[in-house]
């Protein structure tokens, strides 16, 4: 008797979990089939600092904030989505700030103390990224030298605010 019973349970559980992997299936292809109607698009990119702004000079961090563009609604940011990069990963290394913006908005660019500047400063190009829910990465990118920000990005402004 209680072969049968265990047995018309192991039937049931198996039947369950088949139910399951066919939901799972479901659910993957709709997510795959669907565009995800809110993306990040690209942003605005500023210099942040309180009280002053540090200066774009070799051995100072200055701190720099993107201002999202949303396809839609506004939506809270993953901070592990977002990535940075810079043209010049020897003299001006970046790193995404998830100490202080959990969102992954904020960078900070390490500009060595030794590194060589040229006259009229070295441009410098610095690529955010974020990787959307659907695979879409969006992109923040712009020149920055000594002197300062100097054109404007693709997906939005890129503007020193102090």
């Amino acid at each position: 008797m209680h072969d049968i019973l265990a047995a018309k349970l192991f039937e049931m559980l198996e039947r369950i979990e088949e139910q399951n992997e066919v939901k799972i299936r479901l659910l993957r292809d709709i997510r795959r089939n669907t565009a995800f109607p809110y993306r990040v698009l690209g942003g605005v990119m500023t210099q942040i600092g309180d009280p002053t702004m540090v200066p774009i000079q070799p051995g100072q961090s200055p701190k720099f904030q993107v201002t999202p563009t949303f396809s839609g609604p506004a939506f809270t940011l993953d901070g592990s989505k977002a990535a940075i990069s810079t043209s010049d990963s020897v003299n001006a290394p970046a790193s995404i700030d998830l100490t202080d913006d959990p969102t992954g908005a904020t960078f900070v660019l390490n500009l060595t103390a030794g590194a060589v500047i040229g006259a009229g400063g070295e441009a410098i190009t610095v690529d955010w990224s974020y990787t959307n829910l659907d695979g879409v990465v969006a992109h923040v990118t712009g020149t920055v030298t000594e002197e300062g920000i100097v054109d404007d990005v693709t997906g939005g402004t890129f503007a020193q605010v102090a």
